[in-house]
């Protein structure tokens, strides 16, 4: 799919993106710009546990709603900080007890129309975990985390990554609008995904990507090709291949759950992406350990390693990562044995 910005004020911002010093920006505030102008049947359950907190107020349904978005109920309720953290709270408690944020089911009943959000939720979390447990500023991660995919209120395709970047520049959040460009996309390569491969891409022996010459590359991939990385794009792609919308779990178990939710993976850069993947998994589980990263040896998808190589090296960076990671951050269930 081509990415293309909307007109050159968004492409001119991303060009020439420099992250400015802290706007003070809270996880309150992002959660309030992730479901603002979400509808209310995507809402729902979180409406009634805002109700239900708020009984002495005596609030509607539709009261709950609007204090959703952003608005305060005369002699009721005011939106203030306060509100804000228990409504985002309160959220943080449904997913956590397996209750999406609304009801709505499309497909027989196979999605949730609110799953998203839940994803979004979970991601934050671990983005947070992540970003903690090699000394970086968890609120900021989080954050990224809770707006990566803002996208899917205008679209679930895969252009719910530039649509994001311009609904977040919109209002304000240039330095987090960044992170619905470089979600998708593992070390700043516009094929290292899990989506199709575009146009002219290829891989040599070696295992470095290229494009033919003369391709015409689209806004994104031009983007990419000038971005660098930070720490935290690089947390967001790995929180994003764990985090589901019911919960986190091993990047392989993440991958079989995309993988049963759309066609079979691009054989053009199904390898390439296994290696990028390997390698982004390796390298931050040495960092959460303290090793030296002079000792990383990375993975190459090159001619003389086989695709089902690539899938061994990566089931095995994946129970790696995730034994480290849960040290760090056991289950409720491990918690409680420890107790």
């Amino acid at each position: 799919m081509e990415l293309m910005f909307k007109n050159d004020f968004y492409r001119n911002k991303a060009f020439n993106f420099k992250e400015t010093q802290n706007n003070n920006h809270t996880i309150y505030d992002a959660f309030f710009v992730l479901i603002n102008g979400v509808d209310k049947i995507d809402l729902y359950n979180l409406c009634q546990l805002i109700t239900d907190y708020y009984s002495d107020k005596n609030l509607t349904f539709d009261e709950a709603y609007a204090i959703t978005q952003g608005q305060s109920i005369l002699d009721k309720l005011s939106c203030d900080e306060a509100t804000k953290k228990v409504v985002y709270t309160l959220a943080q408690y449904s997913i956590e007890n397996g209750i999406h944020l609304g009801n709505n089911t499309i497909l027989d009943g196979k999605i949730n129309t609110s799953s998203w959000l839940s994803h979004s939720l979970f991601e934050s979390i671990l983005c947070g975990q992540l970003a903690e447990t090699i000394g970086l500023d968890s609120n900021k991660a989080k954050i990224l985390g809770l707006l990566h995919d803002i996208g899917r209120k205008q679209t679930h395709d895969f252009s719910h990554t530039i649509r994001g970047y311009e609904m977040l520049v919109d209002q304000g959040w240039e330095n987090e609008a960044i992170a619905c460009l470089t979600h998708s996309f593992l070390a700043g390569g516009r094929c290292s995904s899990n989506e199709q491969a575009e146009p002219g891409f290829y891989v040599d022996d070696e295992g470095i990507s290229h494009f033919d010459p003369g391709v015409k590359k689209d806004d994104v991939t031009l983007f990419l090709e000038k971005y660098q990385y930070t720490d935290y794009d690089l947390i967001l792609n790995i929180a994003d291949l764990m985090a589901t919308d019911k919960g986190i779990v091993s990047p392989l178990d993440r991958i079989v759950d995309i993988a049963s939710r759309r066609k079979a993976f691009d054989p053009t850069n199904r390898g390439f992406f296994l290696a990028e993947l390997t390698n982004h998994l390796n390298s931050f589980r040495m960092q959460m350990q303290g090793k030296n990263l002079n000792d990383f040896v990375e993975i190459r998808a090159s001619r003389n390693v086989s695709l089902n190589d690539l899938n061994n090296f990566f089931t095995e960076a994946s129970t790696n990562f995730f034994d480290v990671y849960k040290k760090f951050y056991p289950s409720k269930e491990e918690t409680k044995k420890i107790i």
